[in-house]
């Protein structure tokens, strides 16, 4: 497995620092999901960061975004949805394309055992100081995992995973390694939200050999435009 650039067996302020050091003032932000409060650890001031990121940027070079920073909605329904999920307690997840954990720190926090991956290093990071701050760190450990070609070598009950069909070159691989990853209970799942508008066809046209696939739709308001908006939520079985 790949390794990770950060030492994460520092303390928390150590952490912190090493954050703080990349990122310019970082905060710590309440989450509320359905009966929980997670605090999320957040890049402070985002717009500067990105604006300090495109200045430093080679003419030509592409700039990329911490996306993984972000709070998606998706990630609220699913984890509310998780919230009532009749996990058994023995249950060992996996959280693909984790960023900052929030539905991992769900997982946690109901007394699972997690395992929260990412490419990222400083997604990481940001992962193993929220698991510190919310107090589930023995319940939660820290992968660098590539879905498109790396393997954790082990088999889990349930996968989770939010806004991972982002990119249509990882739609295969992702397919299949969740084909490698999750157990072959008859009741293991793989739990998926994302937005509406990525239809990852080529996922599910890989996914629908092997899963049977279940579909639930969410609505909200946009807070900021108020326009309606949408997520689905989608519960893949063994067929």
């Amino acid at each position: 497995m790949p390794k990770i650039r950060y030492d994460l067996d520092q303390p928390m302020g150590k952490l912190l620092e090493l954050a703080g050091n990349k990122f310019g003032e970082v905060c710590f932000e309440t989450v509320t999901i359905g009966n929980m409060s997670l605090d999320i650890l957040q890049i402070k001031d985002m717009p500067r960061y990105i604006e300090k990121l495109v200045g430093s940027a080679k003419p030509g070079k592409s700039v990329e975004l911490p996306l993984w920073a972000k709070i998606w909605p998706s990630c609220l329904f699913l984890g509310f949805f998780l919230q009532q999920f009749p996990f058994k307690p023995e249950d060992e997840l996996l959280e693909v394309g984790a960023g900052v954990a929030v539905i991992g720190l769900v997982a946690a926090k109901r007394g699972l055992h997690v395992t929260v991956s990412d490419l990222e290093d400083d997604a990481l990071l940001f992962a193993r100081i929220n698991a510190l701050k919310n107090g589930v760190e023995d319940k939660m450990d820290i992968a660098k995992a590539d879905f498109t070609k790396d393997s954790l070598g082990r088999r889990f009950d349930h996968i989770i995973g939010c806004e991972v069909l982002y990119n249509e070159a990882t739609y295969e691989p992702l397919a299949d390694f969740l084909v490698d990853h999750l157990a072959e209970r008859a009741d293991s799942e793989v739990i998926l939200a994302m937005d509406r508008k990525r239809e990852g066809r080529a996922f599910f046209n890989r996914a629908k050999g092997t899963f049977g696939i279940m579909r639930k739709d969410f609505s909200f308001t946009d807070k900021d435009s108020g326009e309606e908006q949408f997520i689905n939520l989608f519960r893949m079985r063994r067929s």
